[in-house]
């Protein structure tokens, strides 16, 4: 054997060895990889100029990708590089990139409007795409006349599919940023993101068609087209709710892990695109992953924990960016390798192309009108304008061109129909991406689709003046800053804006005087009391609702059910802001009657059920708890912001009143369940209880993680020690009894840590009572010998001109302790209440010995008295209950002194007891003195005391609504420091034009 084929024999072994790799595929494949990167880097630089000049950003990565694929030749290895990516498989687009684009806009929809609309989307992403690849193709045949030879009827009405498949990213994008409804927004993304799938089932359909008419594969029968409809259209959403369900089970058991959770989403979206695409179901893939992604976000999401959640969406919308600008990058590229590659297509197609580019749009128009009827009927109606956009704003993308590319790699079809399907897609893609895109903002403003009512100008031009107002408070605060000392003040005020909103300011005003055709000097801050503000205001307090609800469930302090269902019922009230508020019985509508969970009680007993049964109850009113506590407080902490409202004063007091009805509503009915549910309710306070405490602790731990006081090592142990015990703790089975009094005074909280000797004589001196509903437990001013604890039923005690239910566990009163003897409120039995009965003399007796017990009483009592005396309680009054009382118990200190002692309130203080003067007199007016129940305000110099004094001191500023719900609605009333800068303004331009 000779050297020759010594040789020619190693490198057939060389290349038959499995480790063997060419290298020049490993330079093209990095110059592949080379190229997306500098795409992802072209499409950050492209965001930057959409910031700078709002043009659509879609567009301009298509334009960019068509460039490359235009100029491939005189790019080099990059062009390349660009050729390799214009002739990848179809499959491969549909596989990698799809499934993400069409998961992340279907999770991050808004599930509440999608389903009202979705009666709607499905006549125009279902019948409507049908609809509409008939009448292209019919366009194809008759208006173009394409012969046989071309496409028969089969082969354009396949293309019709294809080209019916819409991609509005950019227009959506557009409308959002002009403020365009969401019902509307929602029924072009939804159309969009359904029309995918069902474009790619009508394609298959028809291609099949086309097939079976040319003798190429099996026959078509009726039945056959059926069972393949039905498996391609229901099965793959089925699919995908059912892997939606474990995904979202899965989910809920992941605590503190962002890594997983975000992968768990990743990993579910594509197996489910692949068990429905090339497993046993063989059905829609794209449509399994649109119902994945649906399920998501009307379950899916809560079922992720809070603290996951934020990282979840930002990957998903790092991914989302990336994909997208990737495809139209990719559809640029395919589009300019089609044009100077292209050897089926003739001149005569160029100009059918453009012809059919306006065909296309009338067919659009057509398909949506013989639709009409029904689309008034269901859903958010639609208006004149909308529908012009609706149509035009129809744009086609990624998916469209996809299936093209499908059908230019079927050797089964003609080369030239082939050939034309990739063209007029690509070509479809790019005109209504560069035209249509690039002036749907000038058609939306031309026919004022976009309302923008006087309500809402008065309320932007708040929102601007409290923006002045805090800057130029900004400035002040700084100016007296020794480390600003130098600064150009006047340079500053030019670089913050603050000319350029006191002029839009002034420009708003004179555009709401001319709309209300007034010549008055300056608009009125109050508004006018008319439906268009009552609607204002109920949907700014619907939005700060929303807010509260998913604050307490990031809080862990609202489960995913209830903050799911409180927030829908936001959402429907939403819709009808014209309407007196009714959103009790919105949410009242989904609990289970009383009755019906009694027979569940009976169930219990049962030897095969009764765990079932007992789960069942347990979960349900664990659910009603949650919801009807959560809105009872939030819709409490909206009462905070009334005096606030920068609207007119009879329109707010209105809506707050309404907002007061329902919050009764809600009172009345936790009452009724605690006098129902006893043993249930308690222990369900008790899980929550203990939720709440783990959930501190864990923000506790993290906290001091961030601060560097807790190693890594220490930090990760205790972390995972307490992320297994909230796992735990979802999973535990409570008892269900209700404890004797004598163990219910061990665990009542003002009783923890007095002597068990102590505790017993107080035991012994009580009694049980039993009052009616209406019957009256005491009334304000009679000799006061007992105190209460409510065993069962609710309690009304009217303490001035407020009333407050107390309930399961609850004592009448504090006030009543620490008082003179007389009762100091009334309280009447809302319900058939059982209340135990405390000795007066006994407690006040364990209040001499205890000094614990003694402060706890009186920090209790203070509820009492800032309402009783309110107009002597400064800005406690105008704190919140629960607010209150975290402010007193962590930012207090109890105090007693005796006469002529000094007494410092640095940051303010209450006396509860005692009389107090001020050691110096402020110049001009006099001495100061404070007496009981009296707010006292911050003072840097001393008080002296003049009777013995039992008072709080405070340890901190109060800070009396918290500022990001004073944002959220502009509360703060800066009138007069407005109008001066309105004059200035004047002013200055009148010494311009003189």
């Amino acid at each position: 054997m000779g050297a020759e084929d010594t040789h020619s024999e190693g490198e057939n072994i060389m290349h038959q060895d499995s480790l063997f790799r060419d290298e020049e595929k490993m330079e093209e494949s990095a110059n592949v990889a080379y190229l997306l990167t500098l795409g992802i880097l072209l499409g950050l630089t492209l965001r930057e100029v959409n910031k700078k000049t709002k043009f659509p950003y879609s567009p301009m990565v298509l334009t960019c990708g068509l460039l490359i694929g235009l100029l491939q030749s005189s790019l080099g290895y990059l062009g390349e590089s660009a050729s390799i990516l214009s002739h990848m498989h179809p499959h491969l687009i549909v596989y990698v990139f799809i499934p993400v684009l069409l998961f992340e806009s279907a999770f991050n929809c808004d599930w509440y409007v999608f389903k009202y609309q979705m009666v709607n989307i499905l006549l125009l992403a279902g019948p409507g795409v049908g609809w509409g690849a008939i009448l292209l193709g019919i366009v194809f045949k008759l208006f173009l006349f394409y012969s046989d030879e071309d496409m028969n009827w089969y082969q354009a009405f396949t293309l019709g599919s294809v080209l019916s498949a819409t991609d509005p990213v950019a227009v959506v994008a557009l409308l959002k940023e002009l403020g365009a409804s969401a019902a509307f927004n929602h029924l072009i993304e939804g159309e969009a993101l359904l029309n995918d799938g069902v474009a790619m089932v009508f394609f298959i359909f028809f291609n099949k068609l086309s097939k079976a008419a040319a003798g190429i594969g099996g026959g078509v029968t009726f039945g056959g087209v059926l069972l393949n409809f039905f498996r391609n259209s229901i099965v793959g959403p089925v699919l995908g709710v059912i892997v939606g369900f474990f995904g979202a089970l899965w989910a809920r058991r992941i605590v503190g892990d962002d890594v997983e959770v975000g992968w768990l989403t990743f990993v579910f979206t594509y197996l489910t695109f692949y068990w429905a695409e090339f497993c046993f179901f063989k059905t829609s893939g794209l449509l399994a992953v649109v119902s994945l992604g649906l399920f998501w976000s009307a379950f899916g999401k809560t079922r992720i924990r809070s603290e996951s959640e934020h990282a979840v969406h930002t990957v998903w919308s790092f991914v989302q960016y990336s994909c997208d600008t990737t495809v139209f990058l990719l559809v640029g590229m395919i589009v300019g390798t089609e044009v100077i590659e292209e050897r089926y297509i003739y001149t005569s197609d160029y100009f059918r192309m453009i012809l059919f580019y306006f065909f296309m749009i009338i067919c659009r128009y057509l398909m949506v009108i013989s639709f009409w009827p029904l689309l008034k009927k269901y859903g958010y109606p639609m208006s004149q304008p909308e529908l012009i956009v609706f149509v035009y704003g129809g744009l086609r993308g990624a998916l469209g061109l996809t299936l093209s590319l499908m059908v230019g790699c079927d050797p089964d079809l003609p080369p030239r129909f082939r050939h034309l399907s990739v063209f007029f897609t690509a070509g479809m893609a790019a005109l209504t991406n560069l035209v249509n895109g690039t002036t749907c903002k000038a058609l939306v403003n031309y026919l004022n689709m976009i309302e923008n009512p006087v309500i809402k100008k008065k309320v932007y031009k708040r929102y601007l003046t409290d923006m002045i107002v805090n800057q130029e408070d900004t400035i002040k605060e700084l100016e007296g800053d020794e480390h600003y000392a130098m600064a150009d003040w006047n340079q500053v005020k030019a670089l913050v804006g603050s000319q350029e909103y006191l002029q839009e300011v002034v420009q708003l005003e004179n555009e709401i005087k001319q709309i209300q055709g007034g010549n008055m000097s300056r608009i009125s801050y109050e508004g006018l009391t008319d439906s268009e503000t009552f609607g204002e205001v109920r949907y700014r307090v619907l939005r700060i609702l929303k807010g509260l609800y998913y604050s307490k469930f990031e809080h862990g302090q609202c489960d995913e059910d209830s903050v799911r269902l409180l927030v829908e019922s936001s959402d429907v009230a939403l819709d009808h802001t014209g309407s007196i508020l009714n959103i009790w019985e919105q949410l009242f509508q989904s609990f289970t009657s009383f009755s019906s969970i009694k027979y569940f009680f009976k169930a219990k007993e049962w030897t095969f059920l009764g765990g079932y049964a007992q789960q069942y109850i347990t979960k349900h009113l664990g659910f009603v708890y949650d919801v009807t506590t959560t809105f009872i407080s939030c819709a409490s902490e909206v009462l905070t912001l009334q005096q606030h409202m920068p609207m007119n004063k009879g329109a707010v007091k209105l809506i707050m009143d309404e907002i007061r009805n329902e919050i009764t509503k809600a009172e009345i009915y936790l009452g009724s369940l605690n006098d129902t549910f006893p043993e249930v309710i308690r222990a369900i306070q008790t899980k929550r209880a203990s939720h709440t405490v783990l959930m501190h602790q864990r923000h506790h731990l993290e906290e001091n993680q961030k601060n560097g006081l807790v190693d890594d090592k220490e930090f990760n142990s205790l972390k995972a020690n307490i992320d297994a015990r909230l796992v735990e703790l979802e999973n535990h089975s409570f008892d269900w009894q209700i404890p004797t009094f004598n163990a219910f005074a061990m665990e009542f909280p003002i009783f923890t840590g007095v002597p068990k000797e102590e505790l017993d004589t107080i035991v012994k001196s009580t009694y049980e009572k039993r009052y009616q509903q209406d019957e009256i437990v005491y009334e304000k001013g009679m000799t006061c010998q007992n105190i209460y604890i409510v065993q069962k039923g609710t309690v009304d005690d009217e303490v001035g001109t407020h009333i407050l239910k107390k309930g399961l566990g609850s004592l009448l009163s504090y006030a009543n302790l620490i008082g003179d003897g007389k009762c100091m409120t009334t309280a009447r039995a809302a319900s058939e209440t059982v209340l135990h009965s405390l000795n007066l003399n006994v407690l006040r007796s364990l209040m001499q010995k205890s000094e614990i017990f003694e402060q706890k009483i009186y920090i209790n009592s203070i509820e009492y008295l800032i309402k009783l005396f309110e107009s002597q309680a400064g800005p406690l009054a105008q704190m919140e209950a629960k607010r209150l009382g975290q402010f007193l118990r962590s930012k207090t200190q109890f105090k007693k002194f005796d006469v002529h002692s000094n007494v410092e309130f640095m940051f303010g203080g209450y006396i509860i007891k005692g009389e107090i003067q001020s050691c110096i007199s402020d110049d001009g007016e006099g001495i100061e003195r404070y007496r009981d129940y009296c707010y006292v305000p911050p003072r840097e110099s001393d008080f002296t005391v003049n009777k013995p004094l039992i008072c709080l001191v405070f340890d901190d500023a109060i800070d009396i609504i918290k500022q990001d719900r004073l944002e959220q609605f502009n509360l703060e009333n800066h009138e007069e420091i407005v109008q001066e800068r309105f004059s200035r303004i004047e002013i200055q331009n009148q010494q311009q034009e003189f």
